[in-house]
């Protein structure tokens, strides 16, 4: 099949699927108020890869002959891994970095998935080569996928056995051609405008065998039967583009997914009832350093927007010449050079897996950008907030903008530019730091790569300190005769012994 149009994207979506949203089925999110703008923003993505001048900078040809968007690709040396960051940044750079979820970030995860067959063959081969197959799907048939990799939050610290059975999503029923399972997994971002959904991870570190039943990762239909989706609130109200510029085009929608007595067959699963192999999941899969290429690749972008858009606000008041206002605006300056630099670091420090023979993006340099973000976008925020100041509580809508009695042209104007332009800078402004949908970015910049501060615990904990306490102790050795330092071991020579 190839490369889908945004036609073909949309066709897909009238499939059956049970999607529930304020108490009711919605049936199709292409027409779904609410919903149908962001179905647009989707299709547009999937247009955008048939652009004929960009096909070198989106795509590449795959060893089956056709071309995939370059999200797909298993990349065997650096340049395939730029490449791959080139096409991330070219979507980027069209939304603003302002949708997370866009189909390419699961088609990295895919690969990824796809590509750790050694990890889900480790106990069963058959399993390993499920989970190639599964990426296979995917790359060849340009599917749309959302994710459910976490457990609902019910109780964190009573072990899965001592819980209800299947809150969390796990397998009621093995048979010869297949499994059935039960229980809930979220969060299902972008799950109503998507085709298939991948299912595993969270918790990891599951040790008793009595939870082994949740030891599980599959691949469903995002319509398979005995699925429901269940849908947070719509954050696009509908209001025209220039009140709420945002909302209208990038909701991307939350739901969890619950599944009842779900049949899944053999081939759509690469993990069952196996402890070993589900806590290596995560590290086996590279997880981080493939994801996070994405993710930080689009926090430039998104940074980039956000340095735009609070120097204009300053501009439109004259105030950035004030040392407190440059202060502001150079502190967002300087992360966005630190994202900069982080996803040069990635990708040229890049390492090799001797398992598949796959380059990953440089481990230290993601984990780093994704710990750094999560503080860093509130930040940005908080200077947003400041540099509006009262400007966000006055704002009038575009329709009474045109009402021409009410002079609005004259109160509204800025410094240097119109009413008009100047309330349609500051709504854009507001959609980020005091919408409904603002919140729910924030959100997701604080969390959906896990609690920073557990996973900044977790770095600490699995970091080898070896070569850090070394240097350490190494200092602190008194001087020998002239040598005011003791040698580093990789440069001593046999006359330093």
């Amino acid at each position: 099949m190839g490369l889908r149009t945004g036609d073909e994207y949309l066709a897909g979506l009238r499939d059956g699927r049970q999607v529930w949203w304020d108490g009711r089925l919605v049936e199709d999110a292409a027409t779904e108020p609410g919903l149908r703008n962001t179905a647009l923003t989707v299709a547009q993505y999937y247009d955008f890869q048939h652009r004929l001048e960009l096909a070198d900078l989106l795509t590449y040809e795959t060893p089956d002959g056709d071309r995939a968007h370059l999200s797909f690709i298993e990349p065997r040396t650096i340049d395939e891994l730029r490449r791959r960051g080139a096409a991330f940044a070219a979507w980027a750079e069209v939304t603003g970095g302002l949708m997370g979820r866009a189909p390419d970030y699961m088609n990295a995860c895919m690969m990824a998935m796809g590509n750790a067959r050694h990890i889900w063959g480790k106990n069963d081969a058959r399993l390993g080569e499920n989970a190639y197959n599964i990426y296979l799907h995917c790359r060849r048939n340009d599917v749309c996928m959302t994710h459910t990799f976490v457990n609902p939050r019910v109780d964190r610290f009573a072990p899965l056995y001592e819980q209800d059975p299947y809150i969390n999503a796990g397998i009621v029923e093995t048979r010869s051609d297949g499994i059935v399972i039960s229980g809930a997994r979220m969060v299902g971002t972008l799950a109503p405008f998507c085709d298939e959904n991948l299912s595993f991870g969270a918790p990891l570190g599951i040790t008793d065998p009595r939870d082994s039943v949740y030891a599980l990762g599959f691949q469903c239909k995002v319509n398979m039967p005995g699925l429901k989706w269940i849908c947070r609130d719509k954050m696009d109200m509908e209001r025209p583009h220039y009140d709420t510029p945002l909302a209208t085009r990038f909701e991307e929608m939350d739901a969890i997914a619950v599944w009842e007595d779900a049949f899944v067959p053999w081939e759509d699963v690469f993990v069952a009832n196996d402890l070993e192999t589900h806590n290596l999941s995560l590290p086996g899969m590279k997880f981080m350093p493939s994801l996070g290429h994405h993710v930080l690749v689009k926090n430039v972008a998104k940074t980039r927007f956000l340095f735009g858009l609070a120097h204009l606000l300053a501009e439109s008041a004259q105030v950035s010449q004030f040392i407190n206002v440059q202060d502001r605006l150079g502190d967002i300056l300087m992360w966005l050079n630190t994202m900069e630099s982080l996803a040069i670091a990635a990708v040229e420090g890049a390492e090799l897996n001797p398992e598949n023979g796959l380059y990953y993006c440089n481990e230290g340099a993601i984990n780093a950008a994704l710990r750094l973000y999560p503080e860093v976008y509130p930040r940005i925020k908080e200077h947003l907030m400041q540099l509006g100041g009262g400007g966000y509580v006055s704002l009038p809508q575009e329709a009474t903008l045109e009402v021409a009695d009410l002079a609005i042209d004259k109160y509204y104007k800025g410094a240097t530019s119109e009413a008009k332009d100047k309330v349609a800078l500051f709504r854009l402004a507001w959609d980020i730091v005091g919408s409904s949908w603002g919140g729910r970015q924030e959100l997701y910049e604080r969390f959906f790569f896990g609690d920073s501060q557990r996973m900044k615990s977790l770095g600490y904990q699995f970091y080898d300190k070896t070569e850090a306490t070394e240097l350490v102790a190494r200092i602190l050795r008194p001087p020998q005769g002239r040598e005011r330092l003791a040698w580093p071991e990789q440069y001593r020579s046999a006359s330093d012994n």
